[in-house]
């Protein structure tokens, strides 16, 4: 003799107890279905993310080991052309040369020739001047008086006082901010141009916060306090180039802050 179970409690084949109204069978299923959906992935994952996020550290970790480079012999000449007679000098133009190469032009390769994408769309374009021109003289005028105020500390000062070949004339200054803006163009590039748009497809104005985690490691060797700002930076230079379509304001802003850095801190000494 089985374990047998009362009228009271005998269940039909749906599974409810006798007695039992049938929308309470379901109600679970109503309030499942009424649940918010989670969000979905603006666009499916493709070549493109894997590519912009592998191929960007190995990049970045290239250019922070592999980057310095004194001056060679077959150089002389072109630095002597230049005005930059100083080591520290010669050191520093390779190494934006360095970051040229390794920054732009790789990824710009793997764009045109693996990605099968025009550069256009990774924001190597005019795009919504005036949109980016907005957030150009929005942040200008909140980091002038930043940086008049962060070139009298310590940590800025020792800093940004190392080339002071580049004051010695108004020749070596000009070539000196022109050094700077081919270095820009590449780390702007990379990060809101290569990285942002690389990864806005499919994550959005996510990508934002992506390509800024990179950006504030690669300040870990200057002052702490440029680096807790670069989180600040990072995220703002990216909505500026993913609301103007286009790095060419992040490029010129950063270049304009780092030149007006080095201008204070050298001509004050």
């Amino acid at each position: 003799m089985g374990i047998g179970v009362s009228d009271e409690g005998r269940q039909d084949e749906a599974g409810r107890l006798d007695g039992e109204p049938e929308e309470a069978a379901g109600s679970e299923e109503q309030e499942a279905a009424a649940e918010p959906a989670a969000p979905e992935i603006r666009a499916r994952v493709g070549l493109v993310e894997p590519v912009v996020i592998v191929l960007g550290i190995l990049l970045l970790t290239l250019v922070y080991y592999r980057a310095h480079v004194s001056g060679l012999p077959w150089q002389q000449g072109a630095f002597e052309w230049l005005g930059i007679e100083a080591p520290q000098g010669q050191r520093l133009f390779n190494w934006f040369g360095i970051n040229f190469l390794v920054l732009f032009c790789v990824p710009a390769v793997v764009i045109k020739v693996v990605l099968k994408r025009s550069l256009a769309e990774f924001g190597l374009q005019w795009g919504e001047a005036r949109t980016w021109g907005k957030y150009f003289v929005g942040f200008m005028v909140i980091v002038l008086p930043a940086v008049f105020i962060a070139s009298r500390l310590g940590d800025f000062e020792s800093y940004y006082s190392y080339h002071t070949w580049a004051v010695e004339s108004a020749g070596a200054f000009a070539v000196f901010c022109g050094g700077w803006l081919v270095y820009f163009f590449a780390w702007e590039f990379f990060f809101r141009g290569f990285w942002l748009f690389g990864l806005s497809r499919s994550l959005g104005s996510l990508a934002i916060f992506v390509q800024m985690v990179p950006f504030v490691m690669m300040h870990y060797n200057k002052p702490e306090l440029e680096s807790y700002a670069a989180v600040i930076a990072g995220i703002g230079l990216g909505l500026m180039a993913y609301r103007g379509k286009s790095f060419v304001g992040c490029w010129l802003l950063h270049w304009v802050i780092a030149v007006l850095m080095y201008a204070v801190v050298l001509l004050e000494r």
